[in-house]
C-alpha cells in the first residue's frame, strides 16, 4: 500500500509539474509563432527523445525524462557561440528587441493566468478561503506576548492602528519594529480588549519570533459564483506574490542575530512530499497547490539571473537600450555559468529537503 501511495504521489507530482511548465513553454511557443519566429521543437520532458511528430516544420516530441519540457526557437540557444539560423529573417535574434522581450515574458504571463484559472476553479468548488482574521495559535512561555497578556485563540485586529488581515503582515511589522513598543488591538471571545502594548525582542530565542507567538490565517469553506471565486483567487495570488517578495528581506534579517529563524525553502523533494499530502484532500486542494506552484515558477523565472527568462530579458533590454547586442560568446558564457549555479542550488536545497525528511 505504501509503494502504491508513493507511486501515485510521484505520478501526480510529475504530471502536475510538467503541466505547469508546459503552460509556461506554450507562452513562449505561441507568441514566437504569432511574431513570425520559427519554432523548431515543442518538447515534453527532456532527452533522450522517445518519439516526435513533425507538423508544419515543428517537432512535437516526448522525451524519456518526464519532468518539465522546453521550446526551441531558431536563433535562441543560450549556450552556443554561433547561433543556429543567425541572420535568417525568422530567427529569434533577427526580430526587434521588443518582440524578443514579449516572447521571453510570455511564459511568466501564462503561469500567472494558469494560477488565476485553477485557483478560481478551486474556490468555485468550495475550497477554503482566508477570512482576513489572524488568530494566535500558540504563545511562547516568557515571551513579550505572554507578558503583555496575549492568549492562544486571540484575534489580532490592528497593530499601531494598521489593520491586520494576514499573518505575514504582522510578522513583517514586528521584525521591522524590534526593540520598539507597539500597540496591538486584540479581540477575545468576540470582544475587543484594551490596547495591548509589547516590545518585540531584538534577539529572540532560536525558533521564536520577536513577539513569541505563532499565528494562523483563519480560513472558512467558500463556494460561490465565478466573480466571487475569481476575487478570492486574485487576493490569494497577490498575497503569495507579497510573501515571495518579502522572502529575501526575511533571509537577510535571519542573519542579523542568532534568534532570527530563516524561512524554510523547499526544493523538488519537498514539493513531492507536499503534493502527496495535499492530494489526499481532493481536487480543490490539489488545484490550489498547482496555483501556488505556478505563481512561484513565474516569479522565479522573471528574476534577472542568467539562464532564467529574466536573465535573458535583461540581455535583450540592454541590447535594445544600446542598439547593439552583446557578444554572443559573453552572453553564452554568462548563461552557462548561471545554469551551473542553478543546478548547484537545486542540489543544495534538495539535500536540505532530505535532511528534514530524516530529521537531520
Amino acid at each position: 500500500m505504501q509503494i502504491f501511495t508513493d507511486a501515485r504521489t510521484l505520478v501526480i507530482f510529475l504530471v502536475t509539474f510538467t503541466a505547469i511548465i508546459a503552460v509556461h513553454e506554450f507562452g513562449h511557443y505561441i507568441t514566437a509563432r504569432l511574431l513570425g519566429m520559427r519554432v523548431l521543437e515543442f518538447a515534453f520532458g527532456f532527452p533522450p527523445r522517445i518519439f516526435a511528430v513533425r507538423k508544419g516544420g515543428i517537432d512535437y516530441s516526448v522525451n524519456a525524462i518526464p519532468f518539465g519540457g522546453f521550446v526551441r526557437i531558431l536563433g535562441q540557444d543560450d549556450f552556443a557561440i554561433r547561433q543556429q539560423g543567425e541572420g535568417e529573417p525568422d530567427s529569434f535574434t533577427a526580430k526587434p528587441w521588443w518582440m524578443q522581450a514579449i516572447v521571453l515574458v510570455a511564459g511568466v504571463v501564462m503561469n500567472m493566468v494558469l494560477a488565476l484559472v485553477v485557483l478560481t476553479a478551486a474556490f468555485a468548488m468550495g475550497g477554503p478561503a482566508p477570512t482576513g482574521d489572524v488568530r494566535v495559535a500558540e504563545v511562547k512561555e516568557g515571551s513579550p506576548a505572554e507578558t503583555s497578556g496575549i492568549r492562544m485563540g486571540d484575534l489580532i485586529r490592528q497593530v499601531d492602528g494598521v489593520k491586520i488581515s494576514d499573518s505575514q503582515a504582522l510578522v513583517r511589522y514586528t521584525r521591522d519594529h524590534r526593540g520598539v513598543e507597539i500597540a496591538l488591538l486584540v479581540e477575545r471571545n468576540g470582544r475587543p480588549l484594551p490596547l495591548i502594548r509589547a516590545v518585540p525582542r531584538t534577539d529572540p530565542p532560536a525558533g521564536e519570533g520577536p513577539l513569541g507567538i505563532v499565528l494562523v490565517d483563519v480560513t472558512a469553506p467558500v463556494s460561490g459564483g465565478l466573480p466571487a471565486s475569481f476575487g478570492n483567487a486574485w487576493a490569494l495570488t497577490l498575497d503569495i506574490v507579497q510573501q515571495i517578495a518579502a522572502l529575501p528581506g526575511q533571509l537577510l534579517a535571519a542573519r542579523q542575530g542568532p534568534g532570527d529563524t530563516a524561512p524554510e525553502i523547499g526544493g523538488p523533494i519537498e514539493i513531492l512530499r507536499v503534493t502527496g499530502q495535499v492530494s489526499q484532500f481532493g481536487v480543490a486542494a490539489l488545484l490550489r497547490l498547482v496555483g501556488v506552484l505556478s505563481i512561484n515558477l513565474a516569479i522565479l523565472n522573471i528574476i534577472p539571473f542568467p539562464a532564467l527568462d529574466g536573465g535573458r530579458l535583461l540581455f535583450v533590454l540592454i541590447g535594445g537600450i544600446f542598439k547593439k547586442r552583446l557578444s554572443p560568446q559573453v552572453e553564452g558564457l554568462v548563461h552557462a555559468v548561471g545554469f551551473v549555479l542553478l543546478l548547484g542550488l537545486i542540489v543544495l536545497v534538495s539535500i536540505a529537503d532530505i535532511r528534514r525528511l530524516i530529521g537531520g
